[in-house]
């Protein structure tokens, strides 16, 4: 890949953060992450006054709209000097955290073989973990160095940021960290990519998490367009190169793909997502319960409706996101609504399927509800396949010997 936006070494990232996104979203409409987001800015003002460079980090928040971001993500795992993985109960059932985890390690171990350096990556709380919680190549890492201040460890950096009593606990954290990311990126010393395709990247943490407590898979399938499928006149601004990529709440401030963000929502349910798509699944779709995450656009497709309509011969819960603010959505929805009857009828009279959800709010009530049902029908339809048993022996009988 080309490094086409750090190219110039004096504008590496000096730190990636990767964090879990939040899955909570306030009725009122304030940003979940936002303190994440006032740690990235602070850390990155410390971390530019004790290494004097003008990018001192890179957070996804900065990605543009309309971008392709697993592009830029990997540009910025090619070329930050040093991973700062947030840590916390959500960061190892992130499908993204684990990918990016996965990145940064291939990168380094590709070349830093047989060199006596350390490690790259920084672990920080961002919120309390008992050890017990941690995979096991974390608990040998150093997520608590011992110069930071002992309210760190106790709540980490949201703790200590939200208790008013912790503000100069907080500041000092901050100091420490933007040190310790100069002094780690300084003895790593590691070099820019590059990375691999990001989207065929392996989750660090799949073992982990399928074991840590027993969670059930559960596939988010999507049904949408790519940039390179789209009809005449659709707008390319709510589409990617795969059909995962897909955003249909996109907007100036919310650049997460629906793929990605219900993954996060159901990994809080406790389950185990799986994404794919109807051009490329993962499973067998009698596999695990399903949920078919669908563009009312491919309804009219000729390939992926035909498709569309093999799936609803065996229904599924389905959810189709309408965007109030797509003004071309808005104008076909009439003979969108059409369409898409016509080819997924039968799972949309489903309990939790829902056809016109308006609003990333609205799908992240909408959701729960739709996998939940999923659930319960997988185990009142799944196929039975009771144990092979072996065939009656006859009992045996004890016989007096001939006289």
């Amino acid at each position: 890949m080309t490094l086409g936006i750090y190219g110039d070494d004096d504008r590496r990232p000096y730190f990636f953060l990767s964090y879990a996104r939040s899955r909570f979203r306030p009725d009122d409409g304030t940003d979940p992450d936002r303190w994440v987001t006032k740690l990235f800015k602070d850390l990155c003002h410390d971390v530019g006054v004790v290494t004097g460079m003008p990018t001192p980090g890179f957070m996804d928040r900065q990605i543009p709209a309309g971008t392709q971001w697993p592009d830029h993500l990997a540009e910025a795992l090619a070329s930050c000097r040093v991973f700062l993985a947030l840590l916390s109960p959500a960061y190892f059932t992130s499908e993204y955290c684990g990918k990016e985890w996965a990145a940064f390690l291939g990168r380094v171990k590709s070349q830093q073989a047989g060199l006596d350096r350390p490690l790259a990556v920084i672990p920080a709380l961002w919120t309390r973990l008992d050890p017990s919680e941690l995979p096991p190549d974390l608990k040998s890492m150093q997520y608590i160095p011992p110069d930071f201040p002992s309210q760190y460890a106790a709540e980490g950096f949201y703790g200590i940021m939200k208790l008013g009593r912790y503000r100069e606990q907080y500041k000092q954290a901050v100091l420490q960290l933007a040190r310790l990311v100069k002094e780690t990126a300084e003895q790593a010393d590691l070099a820019t990519g590059p990375i691999s395709d990001f989207d065929a990247l392996g989750n660090a943490f799949a073992d982990y998490r399928g074991r840590a407590r027993g969670r059930r898979p559960i596939k988010l399938t999507v049904a949408a367009h790519r940039l390179d499928s789209l009809p005449p006149g659709r707008d390319t601004y709510y589409y990617g190169r795969t059909m995962p990529e897909w955003t249909p709440y996109r907007n100036a401030d919310y650049t997460t793909p629906i793929a990605r963000y219900a993954e996060q929502v159901v990994a809080e349910l406790g389950h185990e997502p799986i994404v794919d798509s109807v051009d490329e699944p993962a499973t067998d779709p009698a596999a695990s319960p399903t949920v078919l995450l669908v563009d009312p656009w491919v309804s009219r497709d000729p390939a992926i409706g035909g498709e569309l309509r093999r799936i609803d011969e065996d229904p599924v819960n389905v959810l189709v996101p309408y965007n109030a603010d797509d003004g071309e959505t808005a104008d076909a929805e009439k003979d969108l609504n059409r369409t898409v009857d016509a080819v997924l009828g039968r799972s949309l009279v489903l309990p939790g399927s829902v056809k016109s959800v308006a609003s990333i709010e609205a799908f992240r009530a909408a959701l729960p509800k739709a996998v939940g049902e999923a659930i319960n029908r997988y185990f009142k339809e799944a196929p039975v396949h009771p144990p092979e048993i072996e065939p009656t022996m006859e009992r045996p009988t004890l016989e007096l010997p001939d006289k």
